[in-house]
């Protein structure tokens, strides 16, 4: 079959440059009005996602910071104990955990070994803190100015419970050696003791339950005996020791000091200071009640 001229018509017309022109000014006038184009609908979309993880972040950071600063907050508190009951010597309590030594044998206990000079020079060491005194302002809190014994500078007498616990170890100690300490006693003298020594049992009964160190003790076995024993060697809840005597030192009262302490009834307690006889030395009284301060005021 022939093919004519008007027969061979090309598949497609090309393009001409002035319509190529136009199509290319009507895209350019597209973006520069404003109309989206795919590149950036992309760009808006990535934008988002970088306000949404910044966002994430931030707050991720935040309550890691809110957190940590809680944390810290709490630690400082629980240093210092619950904080049930207030005392004027709170920021000397600094808890920490301490391990105790393995100790078995009286020549190994620095305060409840064999009767000795060192031994009691121990004790004095820390007796030096038995009377303290507490600020009028706390006085006054606890209502108690009229029935109070008051110092010298405005301040109030006091005995700080666990400087009193540590009395009652240290004459129950003592009891064990009664020749040692207090020779030739009188049967009335041995009757005071018998029942100094059950009143400082009771009070340290009374510690113990109060106190309740939580600390599990494991058991072993020993190769001397068939009963086991408890393993001391584990750590303890306890105060740090030293920054609590910073505490004692700065409020200790010297009971010495003459004129310090008078009775309203009986007159100076210490009148010559150290060389003041006492006839009590057992120091506990029988069936004891708190002076009528309305009648001796």
């Amino acid at each position: 079959m022939a093919f004519s001229e008007k027969d061979a018509t090309p598949a497609y017309s090309p393009i001409q440059d002035d319509q190529s022109s136009d199509s290319a000014r009507e895209s350019d006038e597209l973006l520069h009005n404003g109309y989206p184009t795919a590149r950036p609908h992309r760009a808006s979309r990535r934008r988002q996602a970088f306000i949404v993880i910044g966002g994430l972040v931030a707050l991720l950071a935040y309550s890691i910071l809110l957190t940590t600063a809680t944390s810290m907050w709490w630690k400082k508190q629980q240093i210092h104990g619950a904080n049930v009951i207030d005392t004027p010597i709170r920021g000397y309590v600094e808890y920490e955990p301490t391990y105790f030594k393995m100790t078995e044998t009286s020549k190994d206990y620095g305060l409840v070994g064999q009767p000795s000079e060192e031994l009691d020079k121990n004790w004095s060491k820390i007796m030096q803190y038995f009377y303290a005194e507490i600020p009028k302002e706390y006085m006054q809190k606890l209502g108690r100015e009229q029935e109070g014994i008051r110092l010298p500078n405005g301040n109030y007498l006091a005995n700080y419970a666990f400087i009193h616990q540590l009395h009652c170890l240290k004459r129950l100690y003592q009891s064990y050696f009664p020749d040692y300490y207090w020779p030739d006693m009188t049967e009335e003298e041995t009757e005071l003791q018998h029942e100094h020594s059950l009143h400082c049992l009771q009070m340290l009964v009374e510690q113990v339950m109060c106190k309740a160190d939580e600390t599990p003790l494991t058991m072993y076995w020993f190769n001397e005996s068939i009963l086991p024993g408890g393993n001391r060697t584990i750590a303890h809840e306890c105060v740090n020791w030293d920054r609590l005597l910073e505490g004692m030192e700065i409020n200790k009262v010297d009971p010495f000091t003459p004129g310090l302490l008078v009775h309203p009834k009986f007159g100076p307690v210490l009148p010559n200071g150290r060389q003041t006889h006492l006839d009590n030395r057992i120091g506990y009284v029988k069936h004891a009640t708190p002076l009528d301060r309305t009648q001796w005021p």
